[in-house]
Formats: C-alpha cells, structure tokens, sequence
C-alpha cells in the first residue's frame, strides 16, 4: 500500500496539472493566424474602383445574309435567246440590256398595225368628207360625228393595234431593274424559252441584312434602331456594324422572334446570300455595378472578389452575386458597394487578409 501511493500519487498530480492547461481560444487563432500571414511576402496585385453605370448586356445570335432588294429575272415573252449578257457573280448597271429575243414577229406585228393604221386614216379622211368636212381637218366636223367616223372607219381600232404591236417588242427586251450581282443563271444563249420563264437573280449587295432569332423574353428588349454586330462565320475578323429595322411580332412554336437588322456600309467585303453569320446584339442597362470579368473568382463553388483594404494592405474576401456578364465585364448586384477598391489581377490564389502590394 505505501509502495501504491508512494508511486502512483505523483503521476497523479502531474496528470491533473495538464488537464488544467487552457485551450486557445477561436479569436485566438484568428489573431496568429492574420499574424503569419501579414509576415509572408505581399502578393502583386493590380486594382481598380468598382463602376457604376450602363452596363452593355450582349446577346449573341446565329442568322442568315439576306438581300432586301433582290428580283428574279423573267422574260416577258417566249422566242430564242438572241443576246444573253449575264454570268454568275457579274456586276450589271441599272438599265443595262440582259436579255434579248428573237423579235422577228413583233416587229412584223408592228408594221402590219402601222399598215391597218394608214388604211383606217384613208377611211377616215373619206367619211369627214362625206359629212361636209374637210379631209385633212378633224374638226370640220361636230365632234358627235367625228367620234362615230374614228370607229366605223376602224381608225380608233388600228390605234391601239399598234400600242399592243410594240408592247410586244419591248417583252422580248429584260433590262436590269438596278444594278447588282447577277446569281443563280438559268438559260444560255440561242435557247428557247417561254414566257415567264426565269432566267436569273439579281442581288443588290448594298441591301444586305441580317435575319436572326431570339427568345421571346430578349426581343421584347429589342428596339428599332438598336445598334449590334454582325461577324461571318467565314470571315470571324470582320466586324459589320448593322441596325435593327424590324422584329417580327409573331412567336413561333419554338418560342422564337425573328429580328431584321440591316448592315450599313457592307460594300467592299465579300458578302453573299444566305451566308451565315454571328449576331451581337448590345443592350445597356443602367445603374449596374461593374467590375472586370477576372476579378471573379471562386471559393468553393461561391464567386467571390477581393477588395483592398488601404489602411492594412490587405486582400478582403467578398461574396458576390453576379446578375448580368459578357465577355469582358461583369454586373454585381450583391456583394459590393460602388467606389469599392478591388483587385482585378493577382487574385487567382488569395486568401482573406492576404498581404498585397499593389502595381501598376
């Protein structure tokens, strides 16, 4: 017994000493730790006030090239192809002879309506003088009679003989109703062809414009006038500038609008008929707080952007929430407070209360 208690006695004190030993506290270890990390070496940062202002909300859309002014070229009349001076991707002048026929029996129809007319006159001539007048003058008579003599002597008739006769003559005639590109050439030269037959497009690259869709809930922001973008699909280097001009009011069962924006000044490029293309379509929103796209980044799931606090020159941990981004920005809606100094650049391994300096 006095070897148990001579033994055992002192460990038991030593172990009741230890259990007595107080715990850091959590304020503690926040303290130590700002503290070691206030020690390590600042990170480089790069930092910028955060804006408020209009913030260009972009939509983006797929759409088609589309001439406004473009005609299908007919021929008025059938007969053989004569003349033909049209080729695919040509250029043809407003007014400039594309087509002709062989108008042999038109111009024959012609003069046989030229003779029926000098043998109506002849008639005519001889019926004022048989009612007192004289031959050569229409009005020696009332005008009762000579509107009688006009018919009867077939004058008035062979008159619009020859009105019909050279309508005809001018069917066997296409002329360019402006001038554009010439696309999609159906006939060849000494074919023969039939009235209405369709002989060729013709393109007016200066009317191009885009047609596109967007959902119903993004083109009821849309606007006539509303300024966007346009880049081919086969030219991503080239930027058109374009207008809307219209937006369809219908709802397809898609639950798509069809937009029309016409592109200004597309002359020069390489522009063609259904040629597909990227749509940009900016609409700004104002009143929103912006910052850089790269000074969002993410904390387990959660989008976050460091502020700089001046005074400890230390990196500040905010969550946001962000309601609108495009390519190069972003609008936070919750998180952030306008004049907010935050970092857009170092930001990418930063911890909360990380030492910073800032660089230019």
């Amino acid at each position: 017994m006095r070897f148990f208690l001579f033994f055992f006695l002192p460990l038991l004190l030593v172990l009741c000493s230890s259990c007595n030993t107080e715990k850091p506290d959590e304020e503690t270890l926040v303290q130590l730790a700002g503290t070691s990390v206030a020690r390590e070496t600042p990170v480089e940062v790069k930092i910028q006030a955060v804006e408020r202002g209009a913030f260009p909300l972009r939509t983006i859309s797929s759409g088609i090239l589309e001439a406004s002014r473009q005609v299908v070229l007919r021929s008025g009349a059938g007969g053989k192809i004569t003349q033909l001076q049209l080729e695919e991707g040509g250029r043809v002048e407003n007014g400039r002879l594309v087509l002709q026929l062989d108008d042999r029996e038109q111009q024959l129809q012609l003069q046989q309506s030229e003779l029926q007319l000098q043998e109506a006159l002849v008639t005519k001539q001889d019926m004022i003088v048989s009612n007192g007048g004289q031959a050569t003058v229409d009005t020696s008579v009332s005008p009762q009679k000579l509107e009688f003599i006009l018919i009867a002597s077939g004058y008035k008739r062979a008159q619009q003989a020859i009105e019909e006769a050279q309508f005809n003559l001018t069917k066997a005639q296409l002329y360019a109703p402006f001038a554009g590109l010439v696309a999609e050439v159906k006939v060849r030269l000494h074919q023969q062809i039939a009235a209405g037959e369709e002989i060729a497009h013709l393109i007016d690259p200066s009317s191009f414009e885009v047609v596109f869709p967007l959902l119903e809930s993004e083109a009821v922001q849309v606007r006539t006038g509303q300024q966007l973008r346009v880049r081919p699909a086969a030219l991503p280097s080239l930027d058109l500038p374009a207008e809307v001009t219209g937006v369809n009011p219908v709802v397809n069962e898609q639950g798509l609008v069809k937009v029309r924006a016409r592109l200004r000044n597309p002359g020069g490029h390489p522009l063609f008929e259904g040629m597909k293309v990227e749509v940009v379509l900016e609409q700004p929103l104002r009143d929103q707080l912006i910052v850089p796209k790269s000074a969002v980044v993410l904390r387990s799931g959660r989008e976050v952007v460091f502020s700089y606090d001046q005074e400890e020159k230390l990196a500040k941990w905010n969550y946001v929430h962000i309601a609108h981004e495009n390519d190069s920005s972003v609008a936070i809606d919750e998180g952030l407070e306008a004049d907010m100094l935050i970092i857009y650049e170092g930001n990418l391994n930063l911890a909360h209360d990380a030492a910073v300096e800032v660089v230019e």
